[in-house]
């Protein structure tokens, strides 16, 4: 089952877009609308964690002072 809904500040706004997944715990940060397809399908669907969107543990809840750089992932798979 999922459900995806809107959220108020989630308190990671210095990371860029952010999105978390219940119940795993698993944020990702700094997220393009080109990232979402990948996100259900491989995170959603298949469990895997996306680790170039994953923010680490360390990173969250710290205002900016612990700083994270997200290394783009790669392209989008063509549709056709």
């Amino acid at each position: 089952m999922v459900r995806v809904n809107q959220a108020g500040c989630l308190d990671q706004c210095e990371l860029g877009p952010t999105l978390v997944i219940y119940p795993q715990g698993i944020w990702y940060g700094r997220v393009q609308l080109a990232d979402v397809p990948r996100i259900v399908r491989e995170t959603v669907l298949e469990g895997r964690i996306l680790e170039d969107l994953r923010i680490p543990e360390e990173c969250l809840n710290t205002k900016g002072r612990v700083p994270w750089n997200r290394e783009p992932g790669p392209p989008p798979a063509s549709s056709q």
